[in-house]
């Protein structure tokens, strides 16, 4: 688990761009296995698995040890300030008169020179946590945490808010993210899965503007999009699948009803080419499809050299299939 952020991530910085809420708060959806739960992952936060089901707080403070942000959330930090002048200082001790105590002593001020220090008081922020099913024997469970801290986003100082805010979180859960202050927190998990839109294709500017749906890429992401569109038109696809879950944003072509060639512009490595209850298919993450354990019935192909062969391969061969068994 990767314990702090150095800087904001870039997936945050591009939802505060499209987000149109001018309060937001640190929070995301986690999808976590039962195994995990039971191991203690989440025990400092008071969320345990038992036979009984998900026991979890309402809210609660990090301990201090889970970071140096939960330190300073609970116990305050002390900041030296190097930019203001040296101040001198004094430290009283007993010293024995003329060298022997058995004379007596007396009271010495012994200066010395240190930065003035500034103490931050501690926030005390607390995380609210949910999981719309906590009941037992579940093989995973959805958790949603939020800081209890409403962000400003016009207030001068949001910025370096943010920054602890998502490091408070990626302390203690292991990752981060920004929602719409008003979004209930039961609502979260919604971002953990992926609500297509599926459209006649359109032009190739027309179609690289909705996959990105407002927000500005990058030359390289463009390119990637404009190079995907004219390799599914090539597929004569009926429809194109547009496609978002959380920051991620998926892009593809619907062959049939049944065969759909979709992957994410953003992020992704590999193409999915996904057969029969393909909507169902893509709401599980790609470790999920990966583990075999809900059907075989996709394939992944990685851009290798020759992929968009394997993929046409495939594809005709999928086709070919399902006209069979038509016949």
């Amino acid at each position: 688990m990767k314990k702090n952020i150095r800087k904001t991530p870039i997936e945050v910085i591009q939802k505060l761009r499209t987000m149109k809420s001018k309060e937001v708060v640190v929070g995301c959806a986690i999808k976590f296995k039962a195994a995990v739960l039971s191991s203690g992952r989440l025990k400092h936060l008071g969320v345990t698995l038992t036979s009984k089901g998900l026991l979890l707080p309402i809210s609660i403070i990090p301990p201090a040890t889970q970071g140096k942000y939960s330190s300073k959330n609970v116990n305050g930090i002390e900041i030296i300030r190097k930019d203001l002048p040296i101040e001198t200082h004094y430290n009283t001790v007993e010293v024995p008169n003329w060298g022997d105590d058995y004379n007596g002593t007396h009271t010495v001020d012994l200066p010395y020179e240190k930065y003035p220090r500034e103490f931050i008081f501690p926030r005390e922020l607390e995380i609210t946590i949910n999981c719309n099913n906590t009941q037992p024997n579940q093989p995973e469970y959805i958790i949603a945490f939020k800081v209890n801290e409403v962000l400003e986003r016009k207030r001068r100082n949001f910025k370096d808010k943010l920054f602890e805010n998502l490091n408070l979180l990626q302390e203690n859960i292991g990752a981060c993210g920004v929602e719409p202050a008003e979004m209930a927190l039961d609502k979260y998990e919604k971002s953990l899965h992926v609500s297509w839109e599926i459209l006649p294709p359109g032009t190739r500017e027309e179609t690289i503007e909705r996959v990105f749906k407002g927000k500005s890429p990058t030359v390289d992401e463009k390119n990637v999009a404009g190079e995907r569109y004219d390799f599914f038109i090539s597929l004569k696809p009926k429809r194109f699948v547009f496609g978002s879950s959380g920051f991620r944003r998926y892009f593809g072509a619907l062959i049939e009803d049944d065969l759909v060639v979709f992957e994410n512009i953003q992020y992704g490595n590999a193409v999915y080419i996904l057969f029969d209850n393909w909507k169902e298919s893509s709401r599980r993450s790609r470790l999920d499809l990966l583990s075999g354990k809900y059907g075989k019935d996709f394939e992944r192909i990685i851009h290798n050299p020759g992929w968009k062969k394997e993929v046409r391969t495939i594809v005709k061969g999928k086709q070919a299939e399902k006209k069979a068994q038509k016949g």
